[in-house]
């Protein structure tokens, strides 16, 4: 179930990047290492959810333990 991740800088042109004002370049690198950290975290936080929820779901009747 792993998806593949998208590189969000690899989407601008080198024609593009090359145009970039510094300051914008460092501002989109710090926000494209947010987006990674927080895809990361939301990863985490659902494979939690997933076992959680099968616990919850987890009956005598589909369970070995009564």
């Amino acid at each position: 179930m792993e998806e593949k991740r998208v590189n969000h800088l690899e989407q601008i042109s080198q024609e593009d990047w090359g145009k970039t004002p510094t300051s914008v370049k460092k501002l989109v690198e710090e926000m494209a290492q947010q987006i990674e950290q927080q895809e990361k975290k939301l990863a985490e936080v659902l494979s939690v959810q997933e076992q959680l929820l099968e616990k919850v779901n987890r009956t005598s009747v589909n369970s070995s333990s009564p």
